[in-house]
């Protein structure tokens, strides 16, 4: 059994961070895909090379990464003082910072569509999934 380590947060935190927080947004699947159909538009989100899916258990996320406009190069938020409410919230207390998150996730992450395909053609044995990737390595 692998142990996360919380870490104490505090707003003060953020001045020794590298804006991690501020990097990715993340945009819950509200249902867990099963068809094909559904796996279809999980691929076509995964030929965005800013996109990445993760799955964690029986949930799916999609991870868009990319850096806030509003964050520069010193990894602060140059509109901190009317920033949004979500930027506010974020992360939540309970889950403490977010520096190494990415790194310590428990899951998979699929990086393309190739990745996606090969584990539903391998683990979850789906037939469809093994011959379009097949036809994606020819091109």
């Amino acid at each position: 059994m692998s142990h996360r380590r919380k870490m104490y947060f505090n707003g003060d935190d953020c001045k020794f961070c590298n804006g991690m927080c501020c990097r990715y947004v993340l945009i819950e699947i509200p249902k867990e895909p099963r068809s094909k159909n559904s796996f279809d538009e999980l691929v076509w989100w995964l030929f965005n090379p800013n996109i990445k899916i993760l799955k964690i258990g029986r949930d799916w996320t999609i991870l868009v990464m990319g850096k806030c406009r509003n964050l520069n190069d010193a990894n602060r938020c140059d509109i901190y003082e009317v920033r949004p409410d979500p930027c506010r919230d974020y992360p939540p207390i309970e889950d403490g910072c977010h520096f190494d998150r990415l790194s310590n996730i428990e899951g998979i992450i699929f990086n393309n569509a190739e990745e996606l395909l090969t584990y539903l053609a391998i683990v979850r044995k789906k037939e469809w999934a093994a011959k379009w990737l097949e036809k994606l390595r020819k091109n």
